[in-house]
């Protein structure tokens, strides 16, 4: 990882081409950290390909806060031990949203919690009030103070049928973490679908619990006390970091092989590649660009799995920038998430925001200046658009770059992009 206080600077007029892997999914790792602690009887759980991320390292700090043992080296987390610990200060919580998920641990293993609010990414709001209203059908009780949720469930978990008013992937991992733990069956409506889910699923079942419908929007989970350890999880690959740089190529015109990929978790953006006139080929684990092509314009529309994801939203933005005529990008998801729109406007983009939309401008050249990101998302899309503007694009938002990836920034360089940190 680079200096938080570092500056990324990008050279526009490269064209990417070449091969990279996937890193692992920051976003699946961090929930089954997590559920990996569901282990108590002193084995271990290893999960591999986990990235060198500050959200994963964060994540460690808390854990270990929780009195667990965790061992991290070369991608691969070893967790053992005992809760010893039943609170999450705020300070660390508020450093990723990841930490919500300790909520679930910590009520269906010692049936009281003090977990701080969680923090993340600044793209609108995101109340936790779907994963308190679930817990709650499962029996616990909390309260909200200012900075922490203080809950308990002095009988125990016991499962229930609870519907989510919305399908999200936070509330489905959260409550999946307790059910597991929760006395009989525990049903699941409205879940998301994503593949991070699926990924948990797949943990918790090498646990000893058993979970059926992940993938599905009805999931069910059977609580055990019997979980266990000794057991060795892959982490899935990382489709945002997939669709990073496929659209990044795609962006410049290049080409690019992916390796160490599943192209099923983001059929939806390849799809979208080629409606806007990028050729794109797979394998089994292995998807092919050639952005060589003129682009045209398009409409996407982000919408939870296995629509395109929200978090590539700011990216296809800057991907529009490229297609001829105007394009139009709805998020469904979060409607707010459009702070990078400004810093591209300064690089002499063409976008309009009407509610949860942007139009977007085709063709029209972009200068390198000073720009932020204030999101994981957005300072990569402002890396693409400093790929593609005249001149040197100087970017501030390396401590949200840390959180997200491990080594894009080597990646896009072994591609051809003219990129320094300083």
């Amino acid at each position: 990882m680079y200096n938080n206080n570092q500056k990324i600077y990008v050279r526009g007029g490269c064209r990417l081409e070449g091969e990279v892997s996937l890193d692992g999914s920051k976003n699946s790792a961090l929930s089954c950290m997590v559920a990996a602690c569901l282990v108590e009887n002193g084995e271990v759980v290893r999960l591999k390909n986990v990235p060198d991320v500050s959200d994963v390292r964060i994540l460690i700090e808390i854990l270990r806060g929780l009195g667990k043992t965790v061992e991290y080296e070369e991608n691969t987390i070893a967790l053992s031990g005992r809760i010893t610990d039943c609170e999450v200060s705020a300070h660390l919580a508020g450093k990723l949203r990841g930490s919500t998920y300790c909520l679930g641990l910590l009520i269906g293993t010692v049936g009281k919690a003090r977990v701080g609010l969680p923090g993340g990414d600044a793209i609108g709001e995101r109340p936790i009030d779907i994963h308190l209203q679930g817990m709650s059908m499962l029996g616990m009780c909390y309260t909200l103070q200012e900075e922490y949720v203080e809950a308990e469930c002095g009988e125990g978990l016991k499962g229930a049928e609870i519907y989510l008013r919305f399908p999200s992937v936070g509330a489905t991992c959260n409550l999946m973490i307790a059910a597991a733990k929760a006395e009989g069956r525990t049903i699941i409506d409205n879940a998301a679908k994503e593949p991070e889910i699926v990924d948990l699923a797949n943990l918790l079942c090498a646990m000893g619990i058993r979970v059926t419908g992940a993938g599905t929007d009805r999931i069910a989970i059977y609580g055990t006390t019997q979980v266990r350890g000794n057991i060795i999880h892959d982490v899935i690959s990382d489709r945002i970091e997939a669709g990073v740089l496929l659209t990044s190529v795609a962006i410049t015109g290049g080409r690019l092989t992916l390796r160490n990929s599943t192209p099923y978790h983001y059929n939806s953006l390849l799809h979208q590649l080629r409606l806007a006139g990028t050729y794109v080929d797979t394998e089994e684990n292995t998807v092919y660009v050639d952005g060589t092509n003129n682009m045209h314009a398009t409409r996407v529309t982000c919408m939870p799995f296995p629509g395109i994801a929200t978090d590539m939203q700011p990216q296809f933005a800057v991907l529009c920038l490229q297609c001829e005529g105007e394009s139009v990008i709805t998020d469904m998801v979060f409607p707010e998430r459009f702070s990078y729109v400004k810093e591209l406007n300064k690089m002499g983009a063409g976008i309009s925001r009407r509610g949860n939309s942007i139009s977007i401008i085709g063709k029209r050249s972009l200068i390198g200046t000073d720009v932020t990101g204030n999101d994981i998302r957005a300072v990569t899309a402002l890396i693409c658009a400093g790929m593609i503007a005249e001149g040197e694009t100087v970017i501030d938002g390396m401590v949200h770059l840390n959180r997200g990836y491990h080594n894009i920034i080597d990646k896009w360089r072994s591609l051809g992009a003219n990129i320094d940190i300083r």
